[in-house]
């Protein structure tokens, strides 16, 4: 005790120095610390008052095993009970000669400067971890808080804030002017907290600051009202697997009436290892290790008066993207989840993950994850929970929030993450040849670029594959060559050569594949479609040919008779141009519009100016060149009554409808999706 003192006498002379304590950052990391200065002399003046002050020190000294508690009482500050936490082997022993401490005769004058000065000592010799704090118990009319005595208490104040530990002050009863401007000072100078308990109510409305700002711990109120001694209650509430804490605060305002706490089995929890519980005048307090997972009760029978039921919880468990936080526009791609605790993986067996997926427009898409092998979950029950997600319309960061239910628990675990949704590398090939392939000749029939939102991307020859299939033809032989003519260096333009040696129909899917934003990725553009034909005997065509205009020549000199083409003629024409008409009339004009991705109406087709010959000729038919716009120039627009429709000149991976490459005839539903170089198109019917 002597050397304490001592101690005590040399932190002293270096606070007041204004020297800052030095912590070796190559120690081991320890608990947070609550050192508790009791203005005891004040505080036994009342009966009531030490009973508020027991259930105040109850409530610090359950937060649980992370964090120790000291009390000093500033009658005799050299004597320092602690520190201790909950479950040591000398918590029981420590909270005893607290509470005797409290109770005790002792009339002297209580110190408060010697009590923070002792508080200075202990956080200077246990070198508590981050989140440490002292907290001064005083009486609202306490003689101590005065002027003077915070004057000679702001060097130790600041001492504790250089090592990054607040003060709270608790008054405890009515509080003076006086009292008020003194607690107020010292709390916010250091960045804490004054709590005004004038009666055991406060304790109550109280409670969930107190816990918040000295243990930094989150309280969730499940019950408060008021009772009497022929009500009956009982609160619930879920805990989850992996679990590793459970504590109950439990107010009342009298001490009539029982309380119980009992597990999913039913089983009360003083039975069950690892418990705890601390009971004063008006909190009793709870605390159990790893609990089982499921519905727990307090159960409170022929209470009178007021009671309060607050619960926290320390779970670890966690849910976390596993697969790559960076994904593709306008392509589905699986998104992998799994459950952990720290860094472990925990298995899920009656559970379910969902994710949301809120895009930057504020729209959210939802997706359920599986772990049973289906969809793009590759192995049944290891763990990780798959689902295809996407494809996605716009770029940019896009909130995840990730929510796991259980079957057997009313209870949901939610994570917030997010995906960035980017250009990924694409293929566009450009068909170089219109018409059928010719035998034992090769031909270079396309050429492949490989872009990222329109600009070049360089690749090896070798993330490019292919796969021709010809039916009953033969394959013939399909050579890739880079555009730079060098096989050494990576490249964006490829062109594509095939040499059949037989007709046929012949079908070629290519696939980019290759290593990108950190995960495999694969792109797959539309197929192409090539035939091949025999080259017809030109000489026989033409003697044939010419046979069958010698005898149309002999049939018009021989026949003699009536002039027939004088009324064949005109007749045909009639009913050439009455079919022409017919067919114009039924044919509906152009209707629709086309919006940009900021919804603005770019085309109306029902106003386009177009020449009169276009009109006539294609009156429900509008060019893509005619709309003015980069990219539409090799589609065309068709109008049915009920019905509208567009289709390319020629196939092509750069135009786009929903996700889908637009390489045939495709009907435009009501606000249906068109991609163009890399912009985003909607096709309304009607405005």
């Amino acid at each position: 005790m002597i050397q304490k003192t001592c101690i005590a006498v040399l932190i002293l002379l270096v606070t007041l120095a204004g020297t800052t304590l030095v912590v070796d950052a190559s120690e081991p990391i320890k608990k947070p610390m609550t050192v508790i200065v009791l203005d005891s002399s004040a505080i036994r003046q009342n009966t009531n008052d030490i009973d508020i002050v027991s259930s105040l020190i109850t409530i610090m000294a359950s937060v649980g095993q992370q964090r120790e508690i000291a009390f000093i009482v500033a009658q005799r500050p050299e004597v320092v009970i602690g520190p201790t936490s909950l479950g040591s082997i000398d918590f029981d022993d420590t909270m005893a000669l607290i509470d005797s401490e409290l109770t005790s005769g002792n009339n002297g004058i209580s110190n408060i400067f010697e009590g923070l000065v002792q508080a200075n000592t202990i956080i200077g010799l246990e070198r508590p971890g981050l989140g440490s704090n002292v907290v001064l118990i005083t009486s609202g009319s306490s003689t101590e808080n005065t002027n003077s005595v915070y004057k000679r208490i702001i060097p130790l104040v600041d001492q504790l804030v250089d090592q990054l530990n607040e003060v709270h002050v608790i008054t405890i009863g009515s509080t003076s002017d006086v009292t008020k401007e003194f607690a107020n000072s010292i709390s916010s100078r250091s960045g804490g907290e004054h709590f005004a308990i004038q009666n055991i109510n406060d304790i109550n409305n109280e409670i969930t600051r107190i816990v918040s700002n000295t243990a930094n711990m989150n309280l969730e109120e499940l019950h408060n009202s008021n009772l009497t001694q022929n009500n009956m209650v009982s609160v619930s509430v879920d805990v989850l697997p992996e679990t590793k804490d459970l504590k109950f605060f439990i107010y009342l305002e009298n001490s009539s009436g029982s309380i119980s706490l009992t597990s999913p089995e039913g089983l009360d929890s003083s039975l069950i290892d690892g418990s705890y519980a601390i009971e004063s005048p008006y909190i009793h307090s709870i605390n159990i290790e790893y609990p089982m997972p499921g519905t727990w009760s307090v159960d409170a029978n022929s209470v009178d008066g007021q009671l309060a039921v607050w619960s926290t919880s320390q779970n670890e468990l966690n849910l976390k993207i596993n697969s790559s936080s960076l994904f593709p526009l306008y392509q589905s791609s699986s998104l992998v989840v799994y459950a952990s605790r720290g860094q472990s993986l925990i298995r899920i067996e009656d559970g379910e993950i969902y994710a949301y997926v809120t895009t930057p427009d504020g729209q959210t898409l939802t997706y359920t994850l599986n772990d049973v092998g289906l969809d793009s979950d590759a192995l049944a029950g290891d763990g990780y929970f798959s689902g295809s997600i996407g494809p996605f319309n716009s770029t940019g960061m896009h909130d995840v929030k990730l929510e796991l239910s259980w079957n057997e628990i009313e209870y949901v675990l939610t994570s917030d993450e997010s995906i960035d949704v980017q250009h990924f590398p694409s293929l566009e090939i450009d068909e170089m040849i219109e018409g059928d392939l010719n035998i034992n000749e090769r031909v270079h029939f396309a050429t492949i670029h490989v872009t990222v939102d329109g600009q070049p991307y360089p690749v090896p020859l070798d993330s490019i594959t292919w796969d021709l299939s010809s039916g009953d033809s033969t394959e013939g032989q399909l050579e890739i060559q880079s555009n730079t003519l060098s096989a050494e260096v990576k490249d964006w333009i490829y062109d594509v050569f095939l040499t059949v040696d037989s007709a046929g129909q012949r079908t070629i899917n290519f696939a980019l594949q290759l290593e990108y934003g950190g995960q495999s990725y694969i792109n797959t553009p539309s197929p192409l479609y090539l035939s091949s034909i025999n080259t017809p005997d030109l000489y026989e065509v033409e003697v044939e040919q010419n046979t069958q205009d010698q005898k149309a020549n002999e049939s018009l000199v021989t026949e003699k008779g009536f002039p027939w083409w004088v009324i064949v003629f005109p007749v045909t024409i009639f009913i050439v141009i009455t079919i022409i008409v017919v067919n114009w009339v039924i044919r509906p004009n152009p209707k629709g519009y086309l919006f940009n991705d900021r919804d603005e109406q770019v085309i109306d087709f029902g106003n386009m100016k177009r020449g009169l010959l276009s009109k006539l000729l294609f009156r429900n038919k509008i060019s893509g060149k005619n709309l003015g716009m980069s990219g539409f120039e090799g589609v065309t627009f068709k109008f049915m009554q009920s019905k509208v429709f567009i289709k390319p000149n020629k196939p092509s991976s750069s135009i786009r409808v929903g996700n889908e490459p637009l390489s045939k005839e495709t009907e435009l539903f009501d606000k249906a999706w068109i991609g163009v170089g890399g912009k985003l198109y909607s096709f309304i019917h009607h405005a």
